[in-house]
């Protein structure tokens, strides 16, 4: 919501069974329940959220490389389970999006050595500017540990003068349990914080090391091509639910460049991870200085542009059953980007907002794939929401299908906190016959959904996607974990994790949205237009 593994084989069935329990009627529903209810389980929720929400995604920021890795996922569990594309690439709809981005002609990063051999990096491979950090700059080399300067916790690491020399550290601080705030990253570990001590100090410029993220083997097959450059620019930083943010020192920063692991041991002759594992065990600042034989020396220049980049809803299609029908739609959304990474280099896993709604809509794919109903079935996860919606209002400016054909819309955002048995849905008093619909849904196959939150969390209803729908009068459900938002206090920190996630819950609101869908998908009247 914005701010304010392993799949298991698909089952087949006969051409004539499909048909047969796809063209129920009203006087047929409620005497057994759809052969795909049961294939939604809280273990592929499991899976679809650990990739979603692991390290390597990095918040799924849009734009970013994590979205990226994002969409293709979603883009190969829709291939797998046989639904169609819709989008005029692929499973793809593009939009466009303003964003700051590196200007490739003017970013470069070199290292020469005393004996007069050198070496130079690639950006996006190596290496990548930090917005609002540009310039050029030259100098000895020196490594400076992870540039705190608190003498009361022994890191006292930069020195009082730094002129004609280029600092290299390391990200954020060590993962010790009596060191800064233990497992939290302190304000010492911020980006804005060690520069103002860099700058202070006079330092021509800065290279900071990310620590080292899963390698691609840690992801699914495929996800990450052969060559591609491995290390993410910040288009910008994530910012929390009520936490402060670390101010931006004044005045003219040094140039900054980020460098991933492999990079910072080209450039300093060692490994840096090393020395970073060193003091996580130890507590104490990581030092190293090469031999005065080996001296080194870089020069790096950094710059940003204004772009227009694409990013991507992934959109697919499942035909209806009932050729009378399959001309209509119902559509099933839920948003898979989140927030990125802060200055402090904390991830927002989002992995209840929204990975828990993406692997419920994974989940729904494959549940109506195997008991496709009379009429057709839109899926779509939308990039941008947590910058307002951009992806929805981009769907429904340009729809791959009329939206005058569009049925209901049913968005799934937040499913995994709260009671287990417990589901808000918004939306229902702007649209009292889909209200009807849920209340029949809850009675229609065993969902483990036991209370049902309807008209309320109307300050919610404006930040998710099915109110781009709702303002073209498509009737639209919000269905989310519970009110008020406030009982949620990991919402748009780095603490939302999988470990916190409540993975049963998450497969009861799908089952929950599952017989909602299917209800409207073989009804054969239409709900009413959405109302004010």
């Amino acid at each position: 919501m914005s701010a304010h593994p392993t799949q298991r084989g698909l089952r087949l069935f006969s051409v004539a069974a499909l048909v047969l329990l796809a063209s129920g009627t009203s006087a047929r529903r409620g005497t057994e329940a759809p052969a795909g209810l049961a294939t939604i389980a809280a273990d592929d929720v499991r899976g679809h959220v650990a990739v979603l929400a692991g390290p390597a995604l990095e918040g799924r920021d849009t734009p970013s490389r994590g979205l990226e890795l994002a969409a293709r996922y979603l883009e190969q569990r829709l291939r797998e389970i046989g639904l169609e594309p819709l989008g005029p690439a692929g499973y793809r709809q593009t939009f466009p999006l303003r964003a700051t981005v590196p200007d490739e002609a003017a970013c470069r990063l070199e290292l020469s050595l005393r004996e007069g051999s050198g070496q130079r990096f690639e950006l996006g491979r190596d290496f990548v500017p930090v917005a609002g950090c540009e310039g050029e700059a030259g100098g000895e080399l020196v490594f400076l540990g992870f540039g705190i300067d608190d003498s009361r916790e022994g890191f006292a690491e930069v020195p009082a003068r730094l002129s004609g020399q280029v600092a290299l550290i390391l990200e954020a601080e060590p993962h010790h349990p009596r060191r800064f705030e233990g497992e939290e990253v302190s304000e010492h570990g911020a980006l804005w914080t060690k520069l103002a001590t860099l700058q202070a100090a006079g330092v021509e410029g800065a290279l900071v090391v990310r620590r080292e993220r899963p390698p691609a083997e840690a992801l699914p097959a495929g996800l990450v091509e052969e060559g591609e450059p491995d290390i993410s620019f910040r288009h910008r930083w994530a910012s929390w639910q009520g936490a402060r943010t670390t101010p931006r020192p004044g005045g003219q920063l040094p140039p900054v460049a980020e460098v991933d692991a492999a990079c910072a041991e080209a450039l300093l002759g060692t490994s840096v991870e090393d020395l970073a594992r060193s003091a996580d065990r130890s507590g104490r600042p990581p030092r190293y200085k090469p031999p005065a034989r080996e001296a080194r020396a870089v020069r790096f220049s950094t710059a940003t542009r204004e772009s227009d980049v694409q990013v991507a809803n992934v959109v697919a299609l499942l035909r209806g059953a009932d050729p009378a029908l399959a001309g209509e739609y119902i559509v099933i959304g839920a948003h898979y980007d989140h927030v990125g990474v802060d200055e402090r280099g904390r991830i927002g896993r989002g992995a209840d907002d929204n990975a828990s709604g993406t692997a419920g809509l994974l989940e729904l794919a494959q549940a109506f794939a195997a008991s496709p109903p009379r009429r057709s079935l839109v899926f779509c996860a939308f990039a941008g929401e947590e910058q307002g919606l951009l992806g929805s209002q981009a769907f429904c400016e340009q729809p791959p299908i009329p939206l005058e054909k569009v049925v209901a819309m049913l968005n799934l955002d937040m499913l995994g906190r709260g009671d287990a048995d417990e589901v808000a849905v918004l939306g229902t008093e702007r649209n009292p016959d889909l209200e009807r619909i849920v209340e029949r849904a809850r009675k229609e196959g065993r969902t483990g959904i036991r209370k049902l939150t309807l008209g309320q969390g109307q300050e919610l209803w404006q930040l998710s996607d099915h109110f781009s729908f709702h303002r073209k009068g498509v009737p639209s459900l919000f269905f989310s974990e519970g009110l008020p938002l406030s009982r949620n206090g990991d919402y748009h920190t780095w603490r939302d994790t999988l470990e916190r996630l409540d993975l049963e819950k998450v497969a009861n609101a799908t089952r929950l949205v599952f017989n909602t869908a299917w209800l409207l998908a073989n009804d054969d009247d239409r709900p009413a237009k959405s109302r004010e």
